[in-house]
């Protein structure tokens, strides 16, 4: 029984901790989709920070001052807010009207509408006659039937692609050379693309100046020109004028009716204006390496590239500069190339290596500038050896020469060699047997030597000696037969 009761437990333990989990996670899931809320009441224009809107917050909520408290339930009252025309420059606080589902403000100096983001509720958005260039904050939005964002700076819908469910959007007077993002947006009643403005990337002057036409319309096909200033022509992809003289910019009108879903014909116009510009006065930066050169060819009041720093052996590399030695260095992120030729010098600084001073594993050390003389150590000394001078290695190796080697380009270790001496012991005079005459005396010819003549009697001495070893044998055995015996 009670084991059954155990295993029950265990089975609702593991149910609750699935529950709980699978709770936990659909929460967070929850409050990623979810506005942001205020945490405890504050007052309105810390909430909403520019003064213009937190005017109008307050009379929306029908406060006496904007420096009244209001909690979130009280921002969750207002589902409408028009503040078109009163000289709003920040949405800042918008975020925190979580039920908000119309809001105008239009006519304004705003530029940024990312508080917008995660207003999930919203229906209808009047942002026309703004400063407003990205409109990313609208992408997830897909619940907007109405957007009016007219006269903005807007060059790029693609965020708005995902609007499918969008039966109004007015896009007029901005920037937008590209209306293919807004191909899957059928259920459109209405959609206004007129009055474009672009400015195209600036071009180099030429007497026959070609340029493509940047235009794509909703299918993504060029868009040809309706007119073209300057007597130009068009031969798609590209628009082609023939100029006699530099001028600053040349322009073509674009006007082109499209189907777009069931809302009948679109109307995709504006003007394209492309700036020219001369063509670059090019001068020569020439690279000098201790006479070796590379030159490469800079326009005026360009920035000028900077080489692969140059190597040099024994050396490091400081820079360019203005002239051989001193000068200024140049600073390839801010200085300009001037309006004449110029030459740039690597300068490079002498490095210092340590050459190590080995004696039998004691190390002294020197700091030697590269191909520069080392200072010869005083000669080492060692009992019972004679210095025979410094090597590059241990044993072996090649002697240095202070008057004529040269530090090279890296650390060295020089080891301290000696040879060993022999020198005889004078109180232990050799032993030389003479040479004899026949009559016991030795030849006149060494008797001026150090020759040691041998003491009468001193040829017998090993008989006693082996004598001495046979009877101390002989008792030996006798003393261990004995022990035998017994």
């Amino acid at each position: 029984m009670k084991q059954r009761k155990t295993s029950v437990l265990h089975v609702l333990l593991v149910v609750t901790a699935i529950l709980g989990i699978s709770l936990w996670v659909n929460a967070s899931h929850g409050m990623k989709a979810q506005a942001e809320s205020i945490a405890q009441p504050a007052p309105i224009n810390e909430i909403f920070t520019d003064p213009a809107l937190a005017d109008e917050v307050k009379t929306e909520l029908g406060k006496t001052s904007v420096t009244d408290e209001v909690t979130q339930t009280d921002l969750n009252q207002i589902t409408k807010l028009e503040a078109d025309d009163k000289g709003i420059n920040s949405i800042e606080g918008i975020q925190y009207l979580t039920n908000l589902n119309m809001l105008g403000v239009s006519s304004n100096q705003i530029t940024n509408i990312t508080p917008l983001a995660n207003l999930t509720n919203l229906d209808s958005l009047y942002l026309g006659d703004n400063k407003i260039s990205d409109v990313t904050p609208l992408s997830g939005l897909t619940q907007l039937t109405f957007v009016q964002l007219s006269i903005n700076q807007i060059k790029d819908v693609t965020p708005l692609a995902n609007l499918t469910n969008l039966n109004y959007l007015d896009l007029r007077e901005n920037q937008i050379s590209d209306a293919s993002p807004l191909i899957n947006m059928t259920d459109l009643t209405v959609l206004h693309l007129e009055k474009q403005q672009i400015t195209a990337a600036p071009v180099v002057y030429q007497t026959n100046l070609v340029a493509p036409d940047i235009l794509k319309n909703a299918y993504g096909e060029v868009v040809p020109p309706t007119t073209i200033s300057n007597n130009g022509t068009f031969t798609s992809p590209n628009i082609t004028w023939n100029l006699d003289s530099f001028t600053s910019e040349v322009s073509y009108d674009f006007n082109q009716k499209i189907t777009l879903g069931d809302n009948g014909k679109v109307t995709f116009a504006g003007t394209v204006v492309q700036p020219i510009v001369e063509a670059p006065v090019n001068y020569i930066t020439t690279f000098d390496v201790d006479g070796t050169t590379t030159t490469e060819n800079v326009a005026v009041d360009s920035l000028i590239t900077e080489p692969t720093a140059p190597t040099k052996e024994g050396y490091t590399f400081t820079g360019w500069y203005d002239a051989k030695t001193g000068g200024n260095k140049w600073d390839f992120a801010t200085d300009k190339m001037p309006a004449e030729d110029i030459t740039l010098y690597a300068q490079f600084t002498i490095n210092s290596y340590t050459a190590t001073f080995d004696i039998d594993g004691k190390l002294t050390t020197q700091k030697v500038t590269y191909q520069s003389l080392l200072e010869e150590p005083a000669a080492p000394t060692k009992d019972g050896y004679t210095f025979k001078g410094w090597y590059d290695a241990k044993t072996g190796g090649t002697k240095w020469d202070f008057a004529t080697g040269k530090m090279p380009a890296g650390n060295i270790t020089l080891y301290a060699q000696f040879t060993k001496n022999d020198n005889p012991d004078s109180n232990d005079p050799t032993t030389v047997t003479p040479t004899g005459n026949g009559d016991g005396t030795s030849n006149s010819s060494n008797s001026g030597g150090n020759t040691t003549l041998p003491t009468a009697g001193d040829g017998n001495t090993m008989l006693p000696i082996f004598i001495g070893v046979f009877l101390l044998g002989t008792a030996t055995l006798i003393l261990r037969k004995t022990s035998k015996v017994k």
